[in-house]
């Protein structure tokens, strides 16, 4: 990681810092993530997303996890299906907006806070051969999310350790016109 996104990831302060910054990583900005994770930018799948991503995080809510919808060979030639998804960490009003927008959508919904676990456990989000190959929505403690946003401030940590975390995630696989313009309508509604 460069001195340069090192610095800005350690001036960071609060969620709304955090979501600022990981769009400018999104964007090719910045050549890591916090800790020195994901360096070179996001996966070639997120291409599309990039722009819906930004705007999400640049309306304060921080994406972690994100992935399109996909139904198709996988490296193996075995059957490889994938949700659209997204996990975030948001505040109350944040939660509020987006799980109230998603329930009224359909999409699948979890959430929970660092203290506590909430009722959906997980969400499986990707199948390979017919098996559960990866699911967002897992719930992470305080420690995780330290790890997670190494090299932040300590006040930036605060902000994700209190934050909400929320997965939404397309019921069907291989299909991108639910969330993503769920997700675009409700940051631009915000920003």
């Amino acid at each position: 990681m460069s001195r340069a996104t090192s610095r800005a990831w350690a001036a960071a302060r609060t969620t709304a810092d955090l979501g600022a910054l990981t769009a400018q990583w999104l964007e090719g900005k910045l050549d890591a993530l916090p800790g020195g994770s994901h360096r070179g930018g996001p996966d070639p799948e997120t291409a599309p997303l990039v722009d819906v991503l930004a705007a999400v995080n640049r309306a304060g809510w921080v994406t972690v996890q994100s992935q399109p919808g996909y139904d198709g060979p996988a490296f193996d030639g075995r059957r490889w299906r994938q949700r659209a998804a997204v996990m975030l960490l948001v505040d109350t009003a944040g939660r509020d907006r987006l799980t109230a927008a998603a329930r009224t959508a359909g999409l699948l919904v979890a959430e929970h806070r660092a203290e506590r676990p909430g009722l959906v456990r997980e969400i499986p989000v990707t199948t390979w051969g017919g098996d559960v190959h990866t699911a967002f929505g897992v719930h992470f403690r305080r420690r995780h999310l330290r790890q997670w946003f190494s090299g932040c401030h300590r006040e930036a940590l605060r902000a994700v350790g209190e934050a909400h975390q929320v997965t939404l995630a397309d019921p069907r696989w291989n299909e991108d016109g639910l969330l993503w313009p769920l997700l675009a309508a409700q940051a631009a509604a915000v920003s």
